[in-house]
């Protein structure tokens, strides 16, 4: 069981270095604003065909297959309760899931407040592993950065940013972002330039971080 849990978060953490957050900025002079945040949540699709694979009888498999189809197809609503009645009547790794991929196809559709609750819920399940209730925090955080309650989107990246969660390094990314769309160039250029010495961040988040740096800074 431990073995799985440690491979799911190490799956979980090899596709959230891949993602970007941010996708879209714009320099103004020397000053950078971040104007729009892309909201990247973890598919995990091949974990849930390689269950559904492992038992193709599966009620809850089959289920998850249906769900994950309408949402390829690009019906978002249909995919969102899809996954949320597989939430609510799964089992096992399925609930997890189906409740991020729920929260997911409801931020698609244009569902924020949708989203955040979804997201919010995996955050405060005492049921489940600390590090994946960080997730809720985090993928609420990244729904919220694209709007304009600072605070809401600082009290979810709060507990993901203390030392020893996984995703630390995604959330001061965030963190940044969020100091560069408030107008603080110079705690984003702080934040970027840790992220981007310290070892212990992925590669591909680090040349980012780098980039985001000179651009808080205002650097050509």
């Amino acid at each position: 069981m431990a073995d799985t849990g440690d491979q799911l978060l190490r799956e979980i953490d090899e596709d959230l270095r891949r993602e970007q957050w941010l996708k879209l900025w714009r320099a103004y002079g020397r000053y950078v604003a971040a104007v729009g945040v892309v909201l990247v949540i973890i598919v995990l699709a091949f974990v849930g065909w390689r269950e559904y694979r492992q038992s193709q009888l599966g009620s809850d498999g089959h289920a998850y297959w249906l769900a994950d189809r309408l949402d390829v197809l690009g019906d978002r609503k249909g995919a969102a309760a899809g996954f949320g009645e597989l939430a609510d009547e799964g089992h096992a790794g399925y609930v997890l899931l189906a409740r991020l991929r729920q929260g997911q196809a409801l931020a698609d559709s244009g569902d924020a407040a949708g989203a955040v609750a979804a997201f919010d819920a995996v955050a405060a399940d005492a049921s489940i592993g600390a590090d994946y209730r960080l997730l809720g925090n985090l993928y609420g955080a990244a729904v919220l950065l694209d709007g304009d309650d600072a605070d809401a989107v600082s009290s979810r990246l709060e507990p993901v940013l203390r030392e020893g969660s996984p995703w630390r390094a995604t959330a001061m990314e965030m963190q940044g972002l969020l100091a560069l769309k408030t107008g603080d160039s110079q705690a984003a250029a702080a934040i970027f330039e840790e992220l981007a010495s310290d070892p212990a961040t992925p590669t591909t988040l680090k040349a980012r971080a780098a980039e985001l740096a000179a651009l808080a800074r205002g650097d050509s």
